[in-house]
């Protein structure tokens, strides 16, 4: 029996190994009839559609590992599979996979092409359906899925639930077995599960509702021969992928263990994970074994929004944001920098309550930032019910999914997701504005566009984050036809558009052909193409909008903002005297939140970093901009060499 595995391509900046179908694979590799008589294969590269069905060979099973991602090209591809090889059984699994009874039945009849669907943890599934299959027995004993039964009124069959994996089937690992081997070649990015589980039930996620919501720790063993596999293929970067990574005894004794190995082999250099949602400074301790042994790494807290009914709406008034804002503040003493993760279009969020969310995002610290998402509504999460959808109001718009800086005729077939666009405390007209505000502020703080200006106004010059931001968004919504100002407004409007419309959250610019960018990135591509404009409007809005604040130290400080912001196409070297020490003060204040700038003479130097003073375009240029911002090297982007002299 040939058996083909899909976990196609997603939207993913770094090429990674498929876990969920290597570990389909290693599972059903465990059986010894499978063993004997199977072929599985593991496909993942999104070919043309024809092409990917070519590449199964002649298969008898195909079957899918889905999600958001590359749930579309998925059922394109078993489409066509179906009419080039009628007799494969076609099976889809996932987190995509709907897992309500009426929803699967009608997936099935929308779908006629598959066979049948598997809930929930897979491995088990999948191996009991090939020794089924090989038997020629009947499906309806195989515990977790729902099968196609036209007998029947709704025209499914969902057999008995399924019981979470055992401790001796989870042993089975791609890394361990050679499955990973057969693919070739060594990947950017290793993605690891230590447990399996999440005791949170937030409304927009279904996490907790596809593991059963108990956390189950994978074999110790397994998880430390992986970990040492991983380091000797030299793979430098690393996704601990659990729901709360550091919520467990034993995760601050892994995390050494990979630090021993960092040690001795050189890798990895980088390991991202989720931090348990109620994090406190004992599991700083986590972070901080990484960083004594040299990995790279950052905190991520996922306040989402930081208004309590909000939290209370979407269920995560169990979760404590001042512990959160606490551990923030300890990691700026040591060091460490941090992300927020928030979310535009929850119920119960107002214009009013996501503003202030927001501007709470921008921290003192120089390598912090948030990220913003648009809420989607996930398949099986609770917020997708018609129940919760009509007690929120939750109106949504299909759009085509966020593929960060690919060309759009890479994706033969586009992914789409549901985001909500407004809810009963959020119109669209306020939606909008929010999301105007949220991407401007994304632009300005996150990819340091006017950074340095917010945070001399805030912790210096007496202007509010929220103010701020707010005066500069109706700054560009009044500005003339012409102007830089006017041309960033245009930006955050066409994308407003695009996302209402149900067109797509990543657009063309003009000036880079056909490549895909996101809203802030625009906004930024948008503000440096036209940079001696921008930064002289900029300077504009500070005099005359921000009159309540020390607007001669916020108009020098647009004029250090703009010394130190790299142009395109610029290669010289940039020099300036100013009055005030703002790099010194950047770089000696980072974890203070009010201080004064100190009043003395400074002679400042900038040289475009080599890399940007090379790139010969603005989509070149732009690309290395983000890069260099994403990677966390933004103090060297603001950089100078200076020279200090006391006030005569």
């Amino acid at each position: 029996m040939q058996v083909v595995v899909h976990q196609f391509d997603g939207v993913s900046t770094l090429r990674a190994w498929p876990l969920a179908a290597g570990l389909l694979v290693a599972s059903a590799r465990r059986d010894a009839r499978i063993q004997q008589t199977s072929e599985l294969s593991i496909q993942t590269a999104r070919l043309d559609p024809d092409a990917a069905v070519e590449a199964a060979g002649r298969p008898d099973v195909l079957a899918f590992s889905t999600y958001v991602w590359n749930e579309r090209y998925s059922l394109e591809v078993a489409r066509r599979a179906r009419t080039r090889w009628p007799r494969a059984f076609i099976l889809f699994g996932g987190p995509s996979v709907p897992r309500r009874p009426e929803r699967a039945a009608g997936f099935l009849r929308e779908y006629s092409f598959v066979d049948a669907l598997a809930f929930g943890e897979g491995e088990l599934a999948f191996r009991e359906t090939l020794t089924a299959l090989l038997a020629d027995c009947p499906l309806d004993a195989v515990a977790g899925l729902a099968l196609r039964a036209s007998a029947r009124p709704d025209g499914a069959l969902l057999t008995a639930p399924r019981e979470r994996l055992r401790d001796h089937d989870a042993e089975a690992s791609p890394y361990l077995d050679g499955t990973f081997e057969a693919l070739g070649g060594v990947p950017e990015a290793a993605i690891v599960e230590t447990n399996r589980g999440c005791p949170f039930a937030c409304t927009f996620c279904d996490w907790g509702q596809a593991t059963a919501s108990a956390v189950r720790e994978l074999p110790r063993e397994r998880l430390s021969r992986e970990l040492a596999s991983i380091a000797r293929r030299e793979i430098p970067y690393l996704y601990l992928v659990d729901a709360n990574y550091g919520m467990r005894r034993r995760d601050l004794e892994i995390v050494r263990e990979i630090g021993r190995l960092k040690a001795t082999i050189g890798f990895p250099r980088y390991v991202f994970f989720h931090l348990t949602k109620n994090a406190t400074e004992r599991h700083l301790d986590v972070v901080l074994a990484l960083r004594e042994a040299g990995i790279g790494t950052h905190l991520a807290l996922s306040a989402q929004d930081f208004e309590p009914r909000v939290l209370t709406a979407v269920r995560r008034d169990n979760i404590r944001l001042d512990r959160a804002l606490a551990l923030r503040r300890i990691c700026h003493e040591r060091g460490i920098p941090t992300f927020n993760e928030l979310i535009l279009g929850l119920p119960e969020q107002t214009y009013d309550s996501f503003a202030g969310s927001v501007a709470r995002a921008v921290t003192p610290f120089p390598l912090d930032t948030f990220n913003l998402y648009l809420a989607r509504v996930l398949e099986n999460a609770e917020m997708a019910t018609s129940e919760y959808r009509a007690r929120y109001g939750i109106v949504t718009r299909s759009v085509r999914m966020a593929s960060f800086h690919h060309e759009a005729a890479t994706h033969p077939v586009a992914e789409v997701e549901e985001v909500v666009v407004a809810t009963n405390t959020l119109p669209v007209a306020d939606w909008r504005r929010a999301f105007k505000l949220g991407y401007l502020l994304d632009a300005a703080h996150n990819l340091r566009l006017l950074d340095a200006v917010i945070q001399v106004a805030w912790r210096a010059a007496g202007v509010e984050r929220r103010h701020f931001i707010e005066s500069l968004a109706s700054r560009l919504a009044t500005a003339p036809q012409g102007t830089a100002l006017a041309a960033i407004d245009a930006v955050l409007e066409r994308y407003a558009d695009a996302v209402l419309a149900a067109e797509a959250m990543v657009l063309p610019a003009a000036q880079t052909g056909d490549h895909l960018w996101a809203v802030e990135d625009a906004v930024v591509l948008a503000a440096l193409g036209a940079a001696g404009r921008f930064f002289d409007e900029i300077a504009a809005f500070v005099r005359e909008d921000l009159t309540g604040g020390d607007t001669a130290l916020l108009t020098e400080a647009v004029r250090y903002q703009r010394l130190v912001t790299p142009v395109p196409g610029e290669t010289a070297e940039r020099r300036a005297e100013l009055t005030h020490d703002f790099p010194g003060w950047l770089a000696e204040a980072s974890s203070v939140e009010r201080s004064i700038v100190p009043d003395r003479a400074t002679s400042l130097s900038w040289t475009p970093v080599p890399v940007l003073a090379q790139a010969r375009d603005p989509r070149g240029f732009l690309t290395t901009y983000l890069l260099l911002v994403h990677a966390r090297t933004a103090t060297g982007i603001l950089s100078t060499e200076r020279e200090r002299a006391d006030r005569a």
